[in-house]
């Protein structure tokens, strides 16, 4: 029955209640299963209560309808106790409630509920196995799977449908073929949506060859099949072989369409998949929801804002702005363009959200740098899952970056490490983006306690083999010092990236290593991976710290054969190079000729070495720009003094002192800090406020005494 049928049923249901009619057991279950199908649950709950009131019999088929609205209603304790007094419960009776209690989201009592099951069925099986794969339970789906075949059922399409869903969410294309072979000799294969989803399966997981092969076989292709095959040489890159196929479709609706736009999309031509959708329109072919969603995914760089806008506007016209997946694209587009306040404004006239909507809306804020606002959306979510915790943490890890104090206000207010540490306590697991995110929070917070339990939590869960995160230690032990933990974090890796080579040569580099740098360059190479722009700052460094100007030249050159062009930081590594080499006027060449702008960094630079040489000439030059940059910058001030003095220019350092006083200027305090025992102890220059400084001072004066008498002991030995 149509809806409109249902609740004129529902209605004359209630007429027979007024004129005391009593219904029989079959109009009762008919009555319980239109207000079922309709999610009716006032209608249906007054029936219940007039069945009661009335003291009415009800069979097995009533119980079994009334057990499936107050499921599909969501009211799971109701259903629980209609179960508890039925009298008589057939297979049907357990199945529903298994599958009640999956769609709601208690697995657990589901499984149990299934254990204790007096006799099961194919259909017993399959909400089983549909519903954990609904949930994600992917091999939990495909254990049940194998014991519904060792226990003698027999599967049909519906088992098989859902297991190749699973096979296709954990990208098993070799288990998957396993199925292709029990569909063969069970003869499903002559279902067309059965070939299809088996299409579909080996698309996502990468067997074009066998998209190619069972389509091959199929004795009748429909529109379907051949978008299926299009999309899958789409997904391996194959764009020719996917327009061929687009293009030489007898016939073509709305799907074909969809399927090509979301090829170009996903591909990076959006261009293309613009023209497509205006050949669409004009072939008097009206889009759906999906094209919808498929273009604005398309628009969501700043290219496209007014095509983005326009189709927005198409979206109001046709209908589809009360749509939740047009909602979440919309927000997505527009927070990626920068537009928050658009995306906000659409987030708030949605009708109905889902968690998707809300992760949207938390990561318009998060690529805006308004981490505030997405953790205000993110508190009000009242269902979390792990994209959503991963953005907000991601956000953070972005603020804590940017911040030039994140290492004092990691322990004064929210940040990745605490987003972390509460996901952890949620019902979410963390994935690899979880520990990559929580590990380079430690990084920038030199964490190095909370980096090691984190990466022992990592090695438990089965993601010490992932890219991601070995990146991830290799850069936070670099970056606390402790190199040889690095250097094994690398070794344990199964496999390397440009990224991975890369935090190993920083960790060496920011530590001074400079023989390791050239060290595992050399063993970069033989390993035949190109190095990056990252790569050659972290050799000029490294040629740097060693004074070794030949071969930071060398490096330098051999840039362009890996067409590289110098940015400000190499430059700036140049410049650092020859400058504590003394080669100042060169330092200053290779400035004059670059050919971006030098900024006050690379002046800063010069100055420095000037600083040390004694050269107040090239230093009064360097300052002279910093000063141009930037007029209130007291370490160029303070660097300019300490050129005089090397110099032994005093009247010179007067000056800079005079100026300084005049304009105000003050250096600011360094600060260090030391983690023990996963607390954090910071230290200002001159500071006397911490709690333990007596000890502190006490320990620092006797290291001192150690160290003079070690020295003095030293210089006294006969040469």
């Amino acid at each position: 029955m149509r809806n409109s049928h249902n609740s004129e049923a529902l209605k004359r249901f209630k007429q027979f209640q007024i004129c005391k009619f009593v219904p029989d057991e079959f109009v009762l279950a008919k009555a319980l299963s239109i207000a079922a199908d309709t999610h009716a649950f006032d209608e249906g709950a007054q029936i219940h209560a007039f069945v009661v009131k009335k003291n009415l019999p009800m069979d097995v088929a009533a119980n079994n309808s009334l057990l499936n609205l107050y499921f599909k209603c969501g009211n799971v304790t109701y259903a629980e106790k209609v179960f508890d007094v039925m009298p008589v419960r057939d297979v049907y009776s357990w199945t529903v409630m298994v599958s009640g209690y999956l769609v709601n989201g208690a697995v657990e009592k589901a499984a149990e509920l299934f254990d204790t099951m007096p006799c099961r069925n194919t259909v017993s099986w399959n909400a089983m196995i549909n519903g954990y794969q609904k949930e994600g339970c992917y091999e939990i789906a495909l254990v049940l799977f194998n014991k519904m075949r060792v226990q003698g059922e027999v599967p049909n399409k519906f088992t098989f449908l859902a297991v190749l869903k699973a096979y296709t969410c954990l990208q098993w294309l070799e288990n998957g073929k396993v199925v292709h072979s029990l569909l063969v000799k069970s003869g499903w294969l002559e279902n067309a949506l059965v070939v299809c989803t088996l299409m579909d399966m080996y698309a996502k997981c990468g067997g074009l060859m066998d998209v190619r092969t069972v389509f091959e076989e199929i004795k009748e292709h429909n529109v379907v099949s051949w978008s299926i095959l299009m999309a899958a040489y789409a997904q391996n890159g194959n764009i020719l072989e996917a327009e061929w196929i687009f293009h030489g479709m007898m016939e073509r609706n709305v799907i074909a369409w969809n399927v090509m736009i979301s090829c170009y999309v996903n591909n990076g031509m959006e261009d293309k998949a613009l023209n497509l959708f205006i050949e669409m329109i004009n072939g008097e072919i009206s889009p759906n929801c999906f094209t919808f969603t498929s273009l604005l995914s398309g628009c969501s760089s700043n290219r496209y804002i007014r095509i983005g806008a326009t189709i927005h506007g198409s979206v109001v016209k046709k209908g589809f702005d009360s749509e939740t997946s047009i909602g979440n694209a919309l927000i997505t587009m527009y927070g990626e363009q920068g537009n928050e306040r658009d995306a906000r404004l659409v987030f708030d006239t949605m009708l109905l959200y889902d968690v998707v909507s809300w992760t949207a809306m938390v990561a318009a804020y998060v690529c805006n740098s308004n981490v505030n606002e997405a953790c205000a959306i993110f508190i009000r979510m009242r269902e979390k899952n792990l994209i959503s915790w991963n953005t907000l943490m991601f956000g953070y890890l972005q603020n804590d970056k940017n911040s030039e104090k994140s290492f004092i206000d990691a322990t004064n207010k929210r940040s990745a490490l605490t987003i972390y540490y509460e996901m952890e306590q949620s019902d979410i697991k963390p994935d690899h983006f979880s520990y990559n995110c929580a590990l380079s929070a430690c990084a920038t917070v030199s964490a190095l306690e909370q980096a090691r339990a984190i990466h022992c939590r990592s090695t438990k869960r089965g993601f010490d083999s992932d890219v991601g995160v070995g990146n991830a230690l290799i850069s936070v032990y670099g970056k606390c010092g402790c190199l040889a933990e690095a250097e094994r974090a690398f070794q344990s890796m199964k496999n390397h990236d440009m990224i991975s080579w890369n935090a190993l040569l920083t960790g060496y580099s920011q530590n001074g290593r400079g023989n390791e740098v050239l060290d595992f360059y050399n063993k970069m190479h033989e390993s035949r991976v190109e190095p990056n722009h990252v790569t050659f700052i972290n050799l000029l460094s490294a040629c740097s710290y060693l004074g070794d100007v030949q071969k930071g030249r060398e490096y330098f050159k051999s840039m362009k054969d890996y067409g590289i062009s110098p940015t400000k930081e190499h430059y700036a590594c140049m410049v650092d190079l020859l400058g504590r080499a003394g080669l100042l006027r060169e330092a200053e060449a290779v400035i004059r000729r670059m050919p971006v702008e030098p900024d006050s960094a690379i002046w800063g630079a010069l100055l420095s070495a000037c600083k040390i040489h004694g050269d107040p000439v090239i230093g009064e030059r360097a300052a002279d720009e910093i000063f141009h940059l930037e007029p209130d910058s007291s370490a160029a001030y303070i660097a300019l003094a300490e050129t005089y003095a090397k110099a032994g220019i005093w009247k010179g350092v007067a000056q800079v002192r005079t100026l300084l006083r005049e304009k105000q200027l003050l250096k600011e305090a360094g600060c260090s800090w030391i983690e023990v025992r996963n607390q954090k102890h910071f230290f200002l220059a001159g500071d006397t406020g911490h709690l333990l400084k007596d000890s502190i001072h006490a320990t620092l004066w006797s290291l001192y005494k150690n160290m003079f008498e070690r020295i003095s002991i030293q210089d006294a030995r006969p040469p």
